[in-house]
């Protein structure tokens, strides 16, 4: 029996028949060309013979919305000039081979994306790289085939590095019953289609292929991120009797996604998406869930080769506005910098970009680019239920600047005719401990509060999350953190301003009893955990919760929040 340990992806349970799926072998080798025109020739074929199978492909899926929604996606990728032109011209200019160029370019995209945190736009990364592979192969005439083509079973678990959408279409949907990757992340293509289509995912799961072959028997369990290869019977028989609870409880968290989430004693709750990218606002559901907690606003700036147009944020923020439907969208204001990076805005190179030339620090020191942005929300703000959000705050006078510049931002579209909504909504994110310490003041001054927990926990126990080794410090049952997010929440309803959570903390099962407690009033979720938080919610007594809260605010084991709330989710069964 072997156990492999990946991300949580798709959540769900299956018992079936492992396939591996062979990688393509793809030659990236620099091999020089005497005829520089013609391989161009060739790559600009190979793209129109590519983008013409993903038409294909979105076309047969056009009954499975979020398939084709992503294929649709990818052709976009395709045809990105910028990107294409920085293609050809390493090929005229070097007089390289086009598979060579593609892969050059790509993996100079990656460079860019490394080291970011947003787990949205790495996703983003992920998708480049998946177009320009298969934009590869098909540049060399490599065909993946069908792995399961002499597999027997209906109940086949693919293994692969990973998959791009058009793999996952192109399988046999009758027969995959779930997918593990090596590769991925949460956000991944991977899981959005798994989610789709209802099956476990696995991702991330490190050098797996190697514990496996085609025809084992396995156990996967996507709320887990494990399956288990060759399961002995004790293990077979614990997993069945967790794969009838696991159905159980989807059919509960699938009947709450559109209902209203209260407490027991009548506390309500917003349970809003997080978005971040231009497939995230053609995929958006606003029957799914009770509006955008968190709109990230950085994808609009990274598709460019220079400052996006007022124009073109508008177009997109006023698309976002439609689709929301009247319920509250909250669009960020511009956080680049730290691990976001972009080369036409010349940015500083900090030995710690973290706590350097980024978000609000950034915007109120180009006030023109914030300005232009501040401007096209305004704008979108006459479509529906917007609010702004400022990044990174530490002080008042940055808040009393940035709302400054926004009533000069109004100034100006009055000067111009232009409508907006005069009383547009502006907070902050609370996400550092300068802002918690200081929330009593900032509160006077804001519309609402958003504590972003993933910076709030990494500056809170200076921890980079992004460093392996001090990983085991970076715990959102931390109880620096939990009174933290306490303090600010008890300064927003002393200032009688609401206060939500985005980032993983707020779906976090073990944490939203506490989050009840305290009076959260909205919760940002992904999209595929909107039921699941609204159906445990909807269990809790905010009143009960009370002491609980006390109790553990005032303790200083991290260990004890665990198997208290753990305790807490045991009553209602979970």
């Amino acid at each position: 029996m072997v156990t492999i340990k990946g991300l949580p992806g798709a959540p769900g349970c299956v018992a079936g028949t492992a396939v591996l799926f062979a990688a393509r072998a793809l030659s990236t080798e620099r091999r020089a060309v005497t005829d520089p025109q013609a391989e161009i020739d060739s790559l600009e074929a190979a793209r129109k013979r590519y983008d013409s199978s993903l038409a294909a492909l979105a076309q047969d899926s056009k009954n499975a919305s979020a398939q084709t929604e992503i294929l649709e996606a990818y052709r976009e990728i395709l045809q990105d000039d910028v990107f294409f032109d920085g293609v050809r011209e390493v090929i005229r200019r070097e007089s390289v081979c086009a598979s060579y160029a593609v892969e050059s370019k790509r993996a100079e995209t990656e460079a860019m994306f490394a080291g970011m945190d947003d787990e949205y736009l790495k996703a983003r990364a992920a998708d480049i790289n998946n177009v320009c592979r298969e934009l590869m192969a098909e540049i060399q005439g490599v065909s993946s085939g069908d792995p399961f083509a002499n597999v027997a079973g209906n109940e086949l678990v693919v293994f692969a590095q990973d998959l791009t959408p058009a793999d996952t279409v192109r399988l046999d949907r009758t027969r995959l019953a779930g997918m593990v990757t090596e590769r991925g992340g949460v956000t991944s293509h991977t899981v959005i289609l798994a989610k789709a289509l209802g099956i476990p995912a696995v991702v991330g799961a490190g050098a797996c292929l190697e514990q496996v072959h085609t025809g084992d028997g396995v156990l996967v369990d996507g709320a887990a991120g494990t399956a288990v290869v060759q399961a002995d019977e004790e293990t077979a028989r614990a997993f069945v009797a967790k794969k009838e609870k696991s159905d159980r409880q989807r059919a509960l968290f699938n009947a709450s996604r559109t209902i209203a989430a209260h407490t027991l004693d009548g506390a309500a709750v917003r349970v809003n998406v997080n978005s971040g990218d231009a497939e995230s606002i053609r995929t958006f559901d606003a029957a799914g869930c009770d509006g955008v907690g968190l709109f990230r606003t950085e994808f609009l700036y990274m598709s460019q080769t220079d400052y996006p147009s007022e124009e073109f944020q508008f177009e997109a923020y006023r698309d976002m506005a439609v689709k929301t439907a009247g319920k509250e969208l909250i669009i960020r204001t511009l956080d680049i910098g730290g691990d976001k990076q972009l080369d036409y805005m010349n940015l500083p190179k900090e030995a710690n970009p973290f706590l350097g030339y980024r978000a609000i620090r950034l915007c109120l020191d180009r006030v023109e680019v914030f300005r232009t942005q501040l401007r096209a929300i305004l704008r979108a703000s006459v479509y529906g239920d917007v609010k702004i959000m400022f990044p990174m705050i530490v002080n008042l006078e940055e808040l009393l600047r940035a709302r400054e510049l926004l009533e000069e931002a109004k100034g100006e579209l009055d000067r111009r005719g232009v409508p907006y909504n005069r009383n547009v909504p502006a907070g902050i994110m609370v996400e550092t401990p300068a802002a918690v310490l200081l929330s009593d003041q900032l509160a006077r001054h804001c519309d609402f509060f958003s504590v972003g927990s993933n910076d709030l926990i990494q500056y809170t126990t200076a921890t980079d999350r992004q460093n392996e080794r001090v990983q085991y410090l970076y715990d959102c049952c931390n109880i620096s953190f939990l009174r933290a997010v306490h303090m600010a929440c008890e300064n927003a309803h002393a200032a009688g301003i609401p206060i939500g959570i985005c980032g993983e903390t707020a779906s976090e099962p073990r944490l939203i009893p506490l989050w009840a407690a305290m009076g959260i009033d909205e919760l940002s979720v992904a999209p595929g955990l909107v039921g699941r938080t609204k159906y445990i919610f909807s269990q809790l007594d905010r009143k009960k919760l009370q002491p609980v809260l006390k109790e553990l605010l005032a303790s200083a084991d991290i260990g004890a929040v665990r198997t208290k709330m753990d305790g807490v989710l045991g009553e209602i069964g979970l």
